[in-house]
């Protein structure tokens, strides 16, 4: 079988600082991203485009979201809202704050210091070494069953009318809207190579 693998050489902005301020009376990392870009992303449900229109619609609903590391999922492996109060005890580490739309969807983590090393040392490690981390948006949308291609990629429906929930944190895992399409913690104003080799597994 034949795999694809990507090899991510990414650079951040050295200009963005690395900001740190105190919420509810604890130390947070305030760390810009983008969130969301417009095209075709595949997710659980299958390929999907994402239009300028909905990225820039509302984007105010983003703010005080919760930021997770990882989806949080139900029992039977179903997706589960971050905004329950069990999760929001157990595995949030931050928050969504000054989310705008300049062609891309863009906010600040402000992420928890302390929770953040809890749930996962790696991402402050990554952050405070300026690489960048994979994320993911948790969003409860409408589809709009059309077909298409946009930038010669082909997607099974266009996503419409979506409210935000959360945004994941992948320490491990590739988001739907990955790196290597715009988004991702520190990935604001950074260029990204991407070289494609093939592997025989």
């Amino acid at each position: 079988m034949t795999q694809e693998l990507r090899k991510i050489t990414a650079n951040r902005d050295k200009s963005i600082p690395i900001k740190r301020h105190d919420l509810h009376g604890r130390p947070h990392l305030v760390v810009p991203m983008v969130m969301l870009t417009e095209g075709v992303h595949k997710g659980s449900s299958g390929a999907a485009y994402y239009s300028k229109d909905e990225l820039s619609r509302n984007v105010n609903a983003w703010d005080h979201k919760p930021v997770v590391v990882y989806h949080p999922i139900k029992s039977d492996g179903t997706p589960k809202t971050a905004c329950d109060p069990n999760v929001l005890n157990n595995s949030q580490v931050g928050i969504i704050l000054n989310t705008h739309y300049d062609g891309k969807l863009k906010a600040e983590a402000w992420l928890d210091e302390e929770l953040t090393k809890k749930a996962d040392e790696r991402i402050i490690e990554s952050i405070e070494k300026g690489g960048m981390t994979e994320i993911s948006t948790g969003l409860y949308s409408d589809s709009e069953d059309v077909k298409g291609v946009w930038n010669n990629e082909k997607y099974d429906f266009k996503v419409k009318d979506f409210s935000p929930d959360h945004l994941a944190i992948l320490p491990d895992q590739k988001g739907a809207c990955s790196i290597a399409d715009g988004a991702g913690l520190l990935r604001v104003n950074a260029a990204v190579k991407e070289e494609v080799a093939e592997h025989a597994k």
